[in-house]
């Protein structure tokens, strides 16, 4: 099993691909908290530590978790559309994923077991995934060509992995939870609307292929994907509030607007079939490694 495993972390969570990623949404979805409650007398005071290293481990894990709990609930589309992935192939079986879910939930628990709210965090996210998994495996609910239903259902994951991010910050430095984590929250999630939305924009989808051309059309989801990107640049912009003394750093998170920008100007006038994957992909972790640098520069700032 061990072997098979391995074989599915390769295939569905490269770790060159993968750990970058966890690393700048767990450092940088941090900083965005911390740089949210500047001022509030709240998580300003977050430092990397030693207890980081648990929050990475354990994003890490769940994240994995979460990539294992979407491959069984996509399970039937991709044998026809994406048959070389491990599970869809063969290369590793439904139990094998089930003991890989299982044994991550007890590491984050054991992780998280001493940090209090963290472990709260946690476990709200390991029982939502849980909830998904049981609704997928018993009642086959909801259906993966029912698009909307289905992103809906899976849009609470993010939003759980960023509340455990904030969970963790908050035993780390000792604070309680105010509203003003759900600014950060909200530009993750606009963040993210715009990875869904244009890695699945097509000019001409795949016979059955999943795509939200097929409910919007190829324009307006175009359209909403340069969209979410704005928002989440509004909202970095409302976050990091460069136009306050001493916060010039703060303009950085103009930056990672540009590969939006490009990937549009691409699909648009480049003629491209696809928005280019490139540009959505590396926007996530431009999006976030932005906040880590400007938390980093603001807390060295005179």
């Amino acid at each position: 099993m061990i072997v098979r495993l391995r074989r599915y972390v390769r295939g569905s969570f490269p770790p060159a691909l993968y750990l970058p990623y966890a690393l700048a949404w767990a450092l940088g979805g941090t900083a965005m908290f911390a740089l949210g409650q500047r001022g509030q007398h709240g998580a300003r005071l977050w430092r990397p530590g030693w207890a980081t290293l648990a929050t990475l481990a354990s994003f890490t894990v769940l994240l994995l978790m979460v990539r294992a709990v979407d491959d069984l609930r996509d399970l039937d589309y991709d044998r026809v559309h994406n048959p070389r992935r491990p599970l869809a192939s063969g290369a590793v079986a439904v139990s094998d994923l089930g003991v890989l879910i299982a044994a991550g939930a007890v590491v984050v628990l054991l992780l998280n077991a001493p940090r209090g709210l963290a472990l709260a965090g946690a476990a709200t996210a390991l029982f939502y995934l849980a909830v998904l998994l049981a609704a997928d495996r018993l009642a086959h609910w909801p259906s993966g060509d029912a698009l909307i239903v289905s992103a809906l259902i899976s849009l609470p994951v993010q939003l759980l992995l960023g509340g455990y991010l904030y969970t963790a910050l908050l035993h780390d430095t000792h604070r309680s939870a105010e509203t003003a984590a759900l600014l950060p929250l909200a530009t993750m999630l606009a963040v993210f609307t715009h990875l869904e939305l244009a890695r699945k924009t097509t000019r001409v989808p795949k016979p059955g292929e999943r795509s939200y051309v097929t409910v919007f059309g190829v324009e307006a989801t175009a359209r909403a994907a340069l969209a979410a990107a704005a928002v989440a640049t509004v909202l970095a912009l409302l976050l990091v509030r460069p136009w306050d003394s001493g916060a010039a750093a703060g303009w950085l998170v103009l930056l990672p607007a540009v590969l939006p920008v490009r990937g549009a100007v691409r699909f648009w006038r480049g003629g491209a079939e696809r928005w280019p994957a490139t540009d959505s992909g590396f926007y996530i972790l431009a999006a976030f490694t932005a906040f880590l640098v400007v938390d980093l520069l603001e807390r060295h700032a005179p």
